[in-house]
């Protein structure tokens, strides 16, 4: 099964909740625009990830046909005048508030750590690159954000992203479909708590095909727990 979730946990006790109540500003919003009364700014026949509600990408464990995972679209939020949409939750067995975000700025793809608030600390919100598909072969980028800590606690979560575009191929096959206009790229993510002074680092290998979305991505957790999902179907609105 998807590993990711443990980690989100992990991230939780290191007091970055991604569900919480949040005193950031944010509002929810179930628009498909950029958050200025725009429509959507990123065409899904031009974007290697087309976000929009009910966009759904539906993925399977080569190794275990049984072991399915789903990308489902299902609101968004409103930070800084900007929508970011919002992938929904698996595992959860209640009602949850996401403060987490994610939008396309012509082919950048940026991620929202929304501000929270669990159990006495507060964190405040920030915004990182995660994906660059303007970029050629071989080149890199990197970014970074500071996430404050206070309240009952007192510090730092820091996200370093380091990323790479791997390949671009006219054509990839996955699970009988062939999918054209692919982009290979790769996110080295590291996360580090100043409160504990321990970080980790999550290694994520996504192919995108243009108009379609992720088709195929290797997750490499610490302790090289490595995980595997190929696309098997999707739906976009």
């Amino acid at each position: 099964m998807k590993k990711i979730f443990n980690y989100t946990i992990l991230i939780l006790f290191a007091f970055l909740a991604s569900c919480s109540s949040s005193d950031d500003g944010s509002t929810i919003d179930n628009g498909n625009g950029d958050g200025n009364e725009n429509p959507n700014p990123n065409p899904a026949s031009q974007s290697y990830w087309p976000f929009a509600l009910g966009n759904q990408w539906n993925l399977v464990n080569p190794d275990n046909s049984e072991d399915i995972f789903n990308y489902h679209i299902y609101k968004t939020i409103n930070y800084d005048g900007k929508n970011y949409f919002q992938f929904e939750p698996i595992g959860s067995i209640q009602e949850v508030e996401l403060t987490d975000g994610f939008r396309e700025e012509n082919g950048i793809f940026k991620a929202l750590h929304g501000a929270t608030s669990n159990m006495g600390v507060n964190t405040t919100a920030g915004i990182i690159t995660y994906i660059n598909t303007k970029l050629n072969v071989g080149e890199t980028w990197t970014d970074e954000v500071i996430l404050e800590i206070s309240g009952a606690a007192s510090g730092h979560i820091k996200h370093t992203n380091q990323g790479k575009i791997l390949d671009k191929v006219a054509s990839v096959t996955i699970n009988g479909k062939t999918y054209q206009d692919v982009i290979k790229t790769e996110l080295r993510k590291t996360v580090f708590n100043s409160i504990t002074g321990n970080s980790f680092e999550i290694i994520y290998e996504n192919w995108l095909a243009k108009g379609v979305g992720i088709i195929y991505e290797k997750n490499i957790y610490p302790g090289n727990d490595i995980e595997e999902y190929g696309l098997i179907n999707h739906v976009l609105n």
